[in-house]
């Protein structure tokens, strides 16, 4: 008996990347579906998801077909971060963000448009004319300490299929979100955690330098890197983020103002009321966590 094992490719990163090619089919059927498209950093600096809104050369904006939106999450990894932000073969803790918030809102989002044809909010994404999309090598970390930057991402490579295995030539050219002076990712919609930060949330993160590879990405994982809880400890580290002190008097202040991000994300439809108390939650384990460690 022979067996043979066979490997199965998900071309997820050929073109056509936009609406203009995707849709092209249904157009001509009239038969255009409401889509919308979701991602977050880590698909930026991973899965080359700048290509379904810009140009395949990089230098310019593709704005979506009208019947679609996408949807950025900043500063958030692959999935929903696990709790406590821990280091699992990587170089950095594991982001942490929780955005099923928006994800439950948007289904909502979704269904009413279906439904009964209320237009869902309008697209957030990191934009090219706005200066919120640039190569990998301009973002600006601004000097975090301790952060060690991957030497490169991952890349859609043009691809000749009149040979097998198909040869790959030049890649498309593919961006990333700048990022703020917390280090934290523009142009996107930003879960109340995000909004209201206790650290840098990445979208990528580096392999432990145990396990070798230390300057390549981890697969699908983000990074989460603390403030400093005094001034006096940044000062010290030459960290530029603000402390913890310097930003918020208390953590009833601090909850406060999570739970008012909370409020704007709701009156916006990217979160249920409902989901106000959970966000709150996890805000203040995760204050009483990163006061641990300072």
């Amino acid at each position: 008996m022979v067996i043979r094992f066979f490997n199965i490719f998900y071309p997820t990163d050929v073109p056509p990347f936009t609406d203009d090619g995707l849709l092209a089919k249904a157009r001509e059927e009239n038969a255009i579906p409401k889509i919308f498209y979701s991602n977050g950093s880590y698909e930026y600096w991973g899965r080359v998801a700048s290509l379904i809104h810009t140009t395949p050369d990089g230098k310019q904006d593709a704005p979506p077909a009208p019947a679609t939106r996408i949807y950025f999450f900043a500063g958030t990894e692959h999935g929903p971060g696990r709790w406590p932000p821990e280091r699992h073969g990587t170089r950095n803790r594991m982001n942490p963000a929780e955005y099923r918030y928006l994800m439950r809102a948007l289904l909502i989002d979704m269904q009413a448009w279906l439904k009964e044809n209320t237009a869902p909010p309008v697209s957030v994404y990191p934009r090219i004319d706005k200066g919120q999309l640039v190569a990998m090598h301009d973002v600006n970390y601004s000097k975090i300490p301790g952060l060690r930057l991957p030497l490169h991402k991952r890349e859609a490579y043009r691809l000749d299929f009149s040979t097998e295995p198909p040869k790959a030539d030049t890649p498309y050219v593919s961006l990333v979100p700048q990022v703020d002076r917390d280090g934290i990712d523009e142009g996107g919609i930003r879960i109340p955690e995000v909004a209201v930060p206790l650290a840098t949330y990445l979208g990528w993160n580096l392999r432990s330098p145990t396990i070798g590879g230390a300057d390549e990405m981890s697969t699908l994982v983000g990074s989460w890197i603390p403030f400093a809880g005094t001034r006096a400890e940044r000062e010290s580290n030459h960290d530029p983020r603000e402390s913890i002190e310097e930003r918020y008097p208390s953590k009833r202040d601090y909850l406060d103002r999570v739970s008012n991000a909370a409020s704007e994300l709701v009156h916006d439809r990217f979160m249920l009321a409902g989901d106000i108390a959970l966000a709150r939650d996890h805000a203040a384990r995760e204050w009483d966590y990163v006061l641990t460690l300072n």
